[in-house]
């Protein structure tokens, strides 16, 4: 071999040498400057009270990273390379990237040393990715298992949070105990002891909560954690009736420069303290100075609102109470009391109302008494159950009782006179005396069952003469026996017997149900009749079906007619046909009388307020009450119907309000529909966007918005 030759073989051996040294050097170097980036982004998130993430280094690091995994699959850094990735993913938010990683480590490299901490952010990505049950059983492995106590402290504290947010507090306290006792750092070990005061006090265990809370201040927190130990030490002291103690502490706080901004809000607890030591000119200062100097509209609301709440049950001064209520929800609407202060508002506001309505002289009818007598029952309510006045609340029944006697609602008043005894007196004899003075006044009313049920005297013989008795036997004979003659006996009973019943439009309506479905009659009687009941009770629910019976009684007739005319279509007497003109027109007429039943469904789109509404053709994303097909009406003969109603959704999307429009000819599939409805909620920014374009009025009280919805009855396919 000549002398050039080996000259140039040496040369390339040379050179082939370089370019490897210069690629692995182009490597290196790409991989150094990501963990340069990786580690002091880790340095600057540790050494942050605050753990602030600078997501730039981070993002720098998985760019550098990528580079290494893509074109270096075998390099000896390769799993440091993806644990770099992992971490840079998770604090850049991009979890799902994340946890792919830390699975690829723990997967192909179980003996790497990142394999441990691995373990620890793959259950805190899952937990990012709402993987809870997933991440716990990680949490749980990395717990039990012999890892290195920085990771095991890690896992305890994820699985201490997550017990705590499910309100299993002992088993998470056993696990912040590990940590503040043997596991954790400094920084978890307070963490830890926070958690653990918490759990005690949420356990109502406030002694143990007011000692783990000074532990806390022996521990070295920080400003936050110092306020919140505090804090929560004075509201532990309050539930233990130590108010000096609670007094201290807040005053701690009160005095430090470095909680100046949460000034209003310690002030609202030091006024709080002089209600609990029955100060309440102190506490009604403090709530004043605050309203009037707090810079958080919140604090102003919560000041208004205690003394709202002073001048209501301490003061007895309804009307200064209501005012302040106002002005707690004008201060702030999106206080956690300001629901409770407008219904508060209103519920004063309804005294003057209701004093207002009860006015009767000697030339009164019995539903302008019945009428009075009613909002008088409304009035002890609303002292009972809202404005914690149960003298007057009594007072007010007893009035009732003597002033109208021959109301609806006097045995009513009798009852729950009765149980505010039983309750307020503890005096069950008095209680049940008035109950028996009610059956012997008033045996026949639609309350007598409420008062055998309340003696336990139903199912005995003192267990009969009042009308839901005889509905309830019709209906039995219907549904049991098929026994058509006995259920109109009894229905006919109590048309007879009670007129003043609530039960009286049922029975006439079911009367005419009988007939059309039982007997028969071959004309237009039944029609004459649902037309007669619409007149006369025309605001009922029961005319609403009545009107659909109309409609269908009417389609049948027609379709008869038409069958008629085809099986005689050849006879050519002109009498016959004049006659058969005849019916028809008599048909015809039949069909105006009832009403237009297409311009009643245009109805719909006529709110209850009178403006013009749209259909809500939006599916409900929750419905609390699903509707289940009954079994009463499995004899439907159509597969598929809609119902429709009119609903008033709020502005959280929820219906607070229903009118049915169109029914069933089965009570319990309106019912049911009408339960299911009232129970939706809409997609609440949907709705806003429609409401937003269209321009739609919202009600008259401001409560929400007025739409038609369309609810689909269908029948189970076994049905079918």
């Amino acid at each position: 071999m000549n002398a050039t030759r080996i000259g140039k073989i040496g040369i390339l051996a040379i050179l082939l040498a370089l370019a490897g040294i210069s690629c692995s050097s182009v490597y290196f170097n790409t991989f150094f400057n990501a963990k340069k980036a990786f580690n002091e982004a880790e340095k600057k998130r540790e050494e942050s009270e605050s753990r602030t993430v600078d997501k730039g280094l981070y993002q720098t690091a998985i760019e550098k990273s990528l580079k290494v995994v893509e074109d270096h699959p075998k390099s000896k850094y390769y799993d440091d390379a993806l644990y770099v990735l992992g971490v840079s993913y998770y604090y850049t938010a991009e979890y799902g990237k994340a946890e792919r990683r830390f699975r690829e480590i723990l997967a192909n490299y179980e003996d790497s040393k990142f394999a441990e901490r691995s373990s620890v952010y793959l259950a805190k990505s899952k937990l990012q990715l709402g993987e809870i049950e997933d991440a716990m059983q990680v949490f749980e492995e990395i717990f039990n298992k012999d890892y290195d106590r920085k990771y095991k402290a890690e896992a305890a504290m994820g699985l201490g949070d997550y017990y705590f947010n499910e309100l299993a507090y002992d088993r998470a306290q056993n696990y912040f105990k590990a940590v503040r006792d043997s596991l954790g750092d400094g920084i978890q070990k307070l963490q830890a002891q926070l958690y653990i005061a918490d759990a005690y006090f949420q356990k109502y265990k406030f002694a143990d909560a007011l000692n783990a809370y000074l532990q806390v201040l022996g521990m070295d927190p920080n400003i936050d954690q110092k306020y919140r130990a505090l804090y929560q030490s004075a509201i532990a002291s309050f539930r233990l009736q130590r108010i000096d103690a609670g007094m201290d502490y807040l005053d701690r706080l009160i005095n430090d420069e470095a909680y100046f901004d949460s000034l209003g809000v310690l002030k609202l607890r030091v006024a709080e303290g002089y209600e609990y030591d029955g100060d309440l000119e102190l506490a009604e200062d403090t709530y004043r100075d605050v309203s009037e100097s707090a810079q958080r509209r919140n604090v102003t609301a919560e000041a208004l609102y205690r003394l709202a709440l002073i001048y209501q049950f301490d003061y007895d001064q309804l009307e200064k109470a209501k005012d302040f209520y106002d002005r707690s929800v004008e201060a702030d609407r999106s206080t956690p009391f300001a629901q409770d202060a407008l219904q508060r508002s209103s519920d004063i506001g309804k005294l003057k109302t209701f004093t207002e309505e009860i006015k009767l002289d000697t030339a009164s009818t019995q539903t302008s008494i019945d009428e009075a007598a009613y909002t008088q029952y409304l009035l002890a309510e609303l002292y009972w159950f809202k404005l914690n006045k149960p003298d007057s609340a009594m007072f007010e029944l007893r009035y009732l009782i003597d002033s109208f006697p021959t109301s609806y609602d006097a045995p009513n008043a009798m009852i729950a006179l009765s149980e505010m005894i039983r309750e307020q007196e503890a005096d069950t004899a008095a209680a049940d005396s008035i109950l028996h003075e009610a059956l012997i006044r008033y045996p026949h009313s639609d309350f007598a069952p409420t008062a055998l049920e309340r003696l336990g005297l139903k199912g005995t013989e003192a267990d009969t003469g009042y009308a839901e008795l005889f509905i309830h036997r019709a209906e039995d004979f219907i549904v049991n026996d098929d026994n058509a003659d006995s259920a109109r006996f009894y229905y006919r009973y109590v048309v007879d017997n009670f007129p003043d019943s609530k039960y009286f439009v049922q029975a006439k309506f079911n009367l005419i149900w009988l007939d059309e479905n039982y007997f028969s009659p071959g004309d237009s009687s039944v029609i004459y009749a649902y037309n007669e009941f619409v007149d006369s009770f025309p605001g009922t629910d029961l005319a609403n079906v009545a009107r659909q019976r109309i409609q269908g009684q009417s389609t049948q007739s027609k379709n008869l007619l038409a069958q008629q005319n085809q099986q005689q279509a050849s006879a050519d007497s002109a009498a016959e046909a004049a006659a058969q003109a005849d019916v028809q027109q008599q048909i015809d007429s039949t069909v105006a009388g009832s009403g237009d039943y297409d311009s009643y469904l245009k109805n719909l789109y006529i709110s209850p307020e009178g403006d013009t509404i749209i259909l809500l053709d939006e599916q409900p994303i929750e419905i609390i009450e699903p509707f289940e097909f009954p079994t009463e009406a499995y004899g439907m003969q159509e597969n598929d119907t809609y119902l429709y109603f009119q609903v008033l959704v709020d502005f959280s999307g929820k219906v607070v309000d229903v009118v049915q429009k169109t029914q069933s000819q089965y009570e319990e599939i309106n019912d049911r529909a009408k339960r299911a409805v009232a129970s939706m909620t809409f997609d609440a920014g949907n709705l806003s966007t429609q409401i937003s374009i269209l321009g739609l009025p919202p009600s008259r009280d401001n409560r929400g918005h007025w739409f038609v919805y369309k609810f689909l009855v269908q029948k189970p396919d076994y049905l079918r």
